[in-house]
């Protein structure tokens, strides 16, 4: 049987981790995009 601590266990070590990869691999890309393309960057983050 499951209890709620198996599945706190479970996100803090399967599913946070992938969440912080995929928001640093967002920022990186958005600060490239403001180097080449810096109006194009500037309205995507207006828009978030």
């Amino acid at each position: 049987m499951t209890t709620t601590l198996d599945y706190a266990h479970l996100f803090e070590t399967e599913f946070r981790p992938r969440r912080r990869l995929r928001r640093a691999a967002a920022r990186v890309l958005l600060a490239g995009l403001f180097l080449v393309r810096p109006r194009l960057a500037l309205s995507i983050w207006r828009e978030r």
